[in-house]
């Protein structure tokens, strides 16, 4: 979480703001818990999310290898914050998935300059991040995506590596999840 003054006076007005509103009167603080529950609700019916591929393929990808002539890809996502919320990715606009915390996503492409875009599912479009990658032939690129938290919304962030041991390591016990088929 982002925790500059700005951010810690927000959060702190908010609970003590809560604490006396909720103690004065106890049936208002209850009420207020519907449209929390609605929200997390609404975030959560917005995971979409793309298949996961079966074990055997996944093992292969993690190998951080690629197909002679082409360069790879990697997006994954681990951590605890926003985990369960989807989170939207897209390549050069036309490779697109979604997918949750403990997951990664594996592009094939033509060697080249490549833009990466996400967005978690239910925030708006100006979180969303996007990042222009370039990648040689048997090349593999590894970003991390990362969400930094505001006082309201998070921004996605990509951490780029390219050492394949590295990546290796960050990729042990993720699931692979397949990228959606192209609308009609």
């Amino acid at each position: 979480m982002n925790m500059n003054s700005r951010n810690l006076a927000l959060i702190a007005g908010a609970i003590v703001i809560g604490l006396v509103i909720g103690f004065m009167f106890p049936t208002f603080g209850l009420l207020m818990l519907i449209p929390v529950i609605g929200f997390v609700a609404f975030v959560l019916l917005k995971n979409k999310g793309g298949a996961e591929a079966d074990e055997a393929t996944a093992a292969q990808a993690r190998q951080f290898t690629v197909s002679d002539g082409k360069g790879a890809i990697y997006i994954m996502r681990k951590g605890f914050v926003a985990g369960q919320q989807g989170m939207n990715v897209t390549i050069d606009g036309d490779m697109t998935t979604q997918f949750r915390t403990g997951r990664f996503v594996k592009a094939e492409v033509e060697p080249g300059e490549h833009t990466v875009e996400a967005q978690m599912a239910s925030q708006t479009k100006g979180t969303a991040h996007s990042q222009t990658v370039s990648v040689a032939a048997g090349e593999c690129v590894l970003l991390d995506a990362k969400l930094n938290m505001g006082a309201l919304q998070g921004s996605v962030e990509f951490i780029e590596t390219r050492d394949a041991n590295e990546a290796r390591g960050k990729l042990t016990g993720l699931k692979l999840v397949e990228w959606s088929a192209p609308e009609a």
